[in-house]
């Protein structure tokens, strides 16, 4: 390596670099920082984030967002930091709920998804247009993209986007089957499927619910007050709204839409709010749950 004699350029290495001793000093000991790297794409994903307690499932779905392949091709290779040897292999659809935690991943450790076979994204995509005849690469990216935006949405404001559901396994956002999904659209295109939503949460879908009602709200059974009943079109999924201000920090908002900055109510907190669809809301007699009651119930059981 040829030695730096400019000293601008060398005053610009010493602070650039002065902190790189100490720049994971702060991070939670759970914390994971891995390079994500792929056989067939030229992409490097640097230092993205995870949890020891996070499962393979999930660094597949990351893996999934960032590069457009599949989970169930996915043959992951975990190397030490700075791409060196491989010290494990996962194979296809293998260990997916195995947690991170479980394979002592170093910091800065690589993990390089190679697809379950040689070729391109190309070739992969030819070999799903056999079993599928419809497929094509345009519409698995479009797919992926609304994929994206309902786990985004879902994350920001607890909304559901219509066309997707809650796994209940796992808690997760995906899309409904495509039965369902036409069903619901009544078998016709995009103009009925807008139409369904304006109708299924209609102003009716709230008519059982009225402000500072006591509540309970799926999933999760959380309690709270009702604070806004009506639309809110920055969520894009149309129809009517519930907005909570949950009794936990176990919600998603103030009470402002995150993508317009329009505020609908306001929370003491920024996940002590949510908005959710009105069959998802039970008014009744819910109070706040007292955590004191719940220690003493458990020290008197043998």
């Amino acid at each position: 390596m040829s030695t730096i004699k400019n000293q601008d350029l060398l005053a610009l290495k010493s602070y650039i670099t002065a902190a790189d001793s100490t720049q994971y000093a702060s991070l939670a000991s759970t914390t994971l920082i891995l390079d994500l790297t792929h056989s067939n794409l030229h992409q490097r994903h640097a230092e993205i984030r995870f949890d020891k307690h996070d499962t393979v499932d999930e660094l597949r779905r990351r893996i999934h967002q960032k590069s457009g392949t599949p989970p169930c091709m996915q043959h992951l290779q975990l190397k030490s930091a700075g791409g060196g040897a491989v010290f494990h292999e996962i194979l296809p659809n293998m260990d997916s709920d195995r947690m991170l935690g479980y394979y002592n991943l170093p910091l800065g450790a690589n993990k390089k998804n190679t697809t379950n076979g040689k070729g391109t994204l190309r070739d992969w995509g030819r070999k799903q247009k056999e079993n599928d005849p419809e497929f094509s690469l345009k519409k698995h990216a479009r797919e992926h993209a609304e994929l994206v935006e309902a786990r985004r949405l879902y994350k920001e404001s607890g909304g559901v986007k219509d066309g997707f559901e809650i796994d209940e396994s796992t808690g997760v956002i995906v899309r409904c089957s495509e039965s369902e999904t036409t069903n619901a659209n009544g078998g016709d295109g995009k103009e009925k499927s807008e139409s369904a939503a304006d109708i299924e949460y209609g102003p009716e879908s709230i008519q059982h619910l009225t402000l500072t009602s006591r509540c309970q709200v799926q999933p999760g059974s959380r309690r709270g007050s009702i604070a806004y009943l009506g639309p809110i079109p920055e969520l894009g999924a149309g129809g009517h709204w519930v907005g909570v201000i949950l009794d936990e920090p176990m919600g998603k908002t103030d009470g402002t839409v995150q993508a317009s900055g329009v505020r609908y109510f306001e929370a003491p907190g920024s996940n002590r709010g949510g908005f959710f669809r009105g069959k998802n809301v039970v008014v009744g007699d819910y109070p706040e749950r007292d955590i004191m009651d719940e220690l003493e119930d458990s020290e008197d059981e043998l």
